[in-house]
């Protein structure tokens, strides 16, 4: 899973494998891990919810977004590329979520690119 950090917003991209994990376990997980200890590591979790709405939370290094369940059914069963949100986080606050699938990129080396679904914009 890549993700991209840019002020109050989130990217998820999530490669072939990990759209299949997903729709199979209702989880998918990245972790950085910083140094030895497990308390050195940030997560980011996919994460199937029950709740009707799109959230996200944030607890000891791990933030989680929470996927309500028939979104996440329609997404991992079609050819919807993503989707997104925005979560009030309290006080005025406010995180955008973007959750996609990841298509080859057209100019990164293949090695890179293992998993990733096909690029529309490949064929002529």
């Amino acid at each position: 899973m890549k993700i991209r950090i840019l002020g109050n917003s989130l990217r998820f991209r999530l490669r072939q494998p990990e759209v299949s994990s997903f729709r199979q376990t209702g989880v998918v997980t990245e972790v950085t891990q910083f140094g030895p200890e497990p308390s050195q590591k940030l997560s980011f979790i996919l994460a199937v919810s029950s709740d009707p709405e799109l959230s996200v939370s944030f607890e000891a290094g791990t933030t989680t977004v929470h996927v309500p369940k028939q979104l996440a059914e329609e997404w991992t069963s079609t050819d919807q590329v993503g989707f997104d949100g925005t979560v009030n986080t309290g006080q005025g606050q406010k995180i955008e979520v973007l959750v996609e699938k990841d298509f080859v990129c057209l100019d990164r080396p293949e090695e890179e690119q293992i998993g990733a679904y096909p690029n529309p914009n490949a064929i002529c």
